[in-house]
């Protein structure tokens, strides 16, 4: 009787972990997403107050995704030579988010104060929107995808038995 009790919890277990492990995917792109609008913002008020270099501003940023920090750090260092275009890395992003993301790194420091400020500002409006869309998705498939996880791994093992 206990291995039976052992192969459903474990069953469960696995379960629930699938559905904790999309769960957190949910919440990666929505934390992703919030860093990029940290970032545009914290350009926009260098842009207007302090002048400061786009490294020196995305230096003082502070964000907690460490996809968004890795692709931060490759723009300065692509900012030191200014050869070609940043290699910025992909990670978990899909296709059409990390062709908006290289597109944001490219026009980074090209045009003149006033042009940068209004690409910021569009950049600000589309990445609002795709954290809010990242946002709502989370917290309406986040807590689902766990419970189904659980559902699913509980039907498996009863359905061992």
């Amino acid at each position: 009787m206990s291995v039976k009790f052992l192969i459903v919890f474990l069953c469960v277990a696995a379960g629930a972990t699938i559905g904790y492990l999309i769960m957190l995917s949910y919440k990666r792109t929505a934390v992703y997403l919030a860093g990029v609008c940290g970032v545009i913002g914290e350009l926009k008020r260098n842009m207007t107050y302090r002048r400061d270099s786009v490294s020196t501003a995305l230096g003082k940023v502070k964000v907690e995704s460490s996809l968004l920090i890795k692709q931060m750090h490759e723009y300065a260092d692509y900012a030191v030579g200014k050869d070609g275009a940043p290699a910025i890395s992909r990670g978990f992003l899909s296709a059409e988010l990390y062709a908006r993301v290289c597109e944001f790194f490219n026009s980074l420091g090209v045009s003149d104060s006033g042009s940068q400020t209004r690409e910021l500002e569009e950049f600000g409006k589309l990445f609002e929107k795709l954290h809010a869309e990242a946002e709502q998705k989370f917290k309406k498939y986040g807590a689902v995808a766990v419970k189904l996880g659980f559902l699913l791994g509980l039907g498996v093992g009863v359905l061992t038995l």
